[in-house]
């Protein structure tokens, strides 16, 4: 039998119609014993390879999904990334990805199964435009459990305000009473880790904690509500390479410290990577970490394993997160059992960079 053999060059030698052959390759009816066993015995020895398409157009399943991510340069959506892909493996999935997280109209040319969105921000503009009349069953990784979608969407959920709550209560077990924040700019999940951190030093120390934010760009003082996303006045390049460089808005926020009247003994990163650019800084201008003053991130990514001091951070495992999101949508499309609202795990991640001290 010649090459690149079909099921119906199939059927034709074992004497059967195409139907009996598609089930009997698919393992998806009732065929004979006898006659299963020739066919089977027929594609082995042709070296039968089926065509992945007429596959997905006969199983209506392409066992392939979409994440929507526009920089994959960041470590958190990276291992987020990481996650999603090594778990949809484990299930017999792919993860194909977009890095324009605004080109929604490409769904309508990709055979996909499902959709995947690094943030509800993402999935509630995808579910305004292309979403409102183009279904797939969609999941998404969340940082705001008060998000309402008009359309219900399943979602694995980092609560910010517990991460905020859990950093400052780590710090002040070790002693620190004026605890900072450091943000890098006022929009999506940094306005609202500014906002949980505002709310909770509100009620320890009043407005005096205001003395303490380190506003990177500014916009807090022009208003504390978070402006329209748009990371054009954040993206550096590099041999040719754009990419955000939150490493480099730490170092910024370091030098908002030094110039500071008013010095917290503790900051809260923005995030991890943003702590190792503040960290860097301080140590440039020969202030010491955490003698002089402790750092704190949020994120736990695996780059903290190089640098020193090792950074003490809130860990909410980016690539968990992505593998629950796969998790949620797989069982979505085999008709397994799932909740809408999925809460991913955190935990403190001791390090060097936070000392105990005498209240003040």
């Amino acid at each position: 039998m010649k090459k690149n053999v079909t099921r119906k060059d199939i059927a034709k030698e074992a004497g059967v119609s195409v139907s009996v052959v598609s089930r009997a390759l698919n393992n998806s009816g009732y065929v004979e014993k006898e006659k299963k066993r020739r066919i089977l015995e027929i594609a082995k020895k042709a070296e039968y390879v089926p065509n992945p398409m007429a596959m997905a157009l006969q199983q209506k399943r392409t066992r392939q999904l979409l994440f929507f991510c526009g920089d994959l340069t960041g470590t958190y959506y990276n291992q987020m990334y990481h996650g999603m892909a090594r778990e949809a493996e484990k299930r017999g999935y792919h993860v194909l990805t977009i890095m324009n997280e605004k080109d929604f109209e490409m769904v309508r040319t990709m055979l996909v199964d499902g959709l995947l969105f690094p943030t509800e921000e993402v999935a509630k503009s995808y579910a305004e435009a292309v979403g409102k009349n183009y279904y797939l069953p969609s999941v998404t990784a969340c940082f705001d459990p008060s998000v309402v979608f008009a359309k219900p969407m399943p979602t694995v959920v980092i609560d910010n305000r517990k991460v905020l709550n859990l950093a400052i209560d780590y710090l002040k077990k070790k002693g620190h009473r004026k605890i900072g924040i450091a943000v890098p700019f006022n929009e999506g999940y940094a306005n609202l880790r500014y906002r949980y951190w505002k709310e909770r030093m509100m009620l320890e120390m009043g407005s005096e904690c205001k003395k303490y934010i380190l506003d990177v760009k500014g916009d807090l003082k022009k208003s504390e509500s978070p402006r329209g996303k748009d990371n054009r006045d954040l993206s550096y390049q590099s041999e040719g390479f754009v990419y955000m460089d939150l490493f480099f808005l730490g170092k910024q926020a370091a030098k908002l410290y030094i110039q500071q009247k008013f010095k917290a003994t503790a900051v809260i990163c923005f995030n991890d990577d943003m702590a190792f650019g503040m960290m860097e800084e301080l140590k440039r201008n020969g202030l010491s970490v955490p003698d002089d003053v402790s750092i704190m991130g949020i994120d736990g990514i695996y780059t903290r394993e190089r640098y020193e001091p090792k950074l003490t951070t809130v860990a909410i495992y980016p690539e968990r997160q992505g593998a629950a999101c796969v998790d949620v949508l797989i069982d979505i499309l085999e008709d397994n059992k799932y909740k809408y609202m999925n809460y991913s795990p955190f935990e403190v991640l001791d390090g060097e960079t936070v000392k105990r001290i005498e209240s003040l």
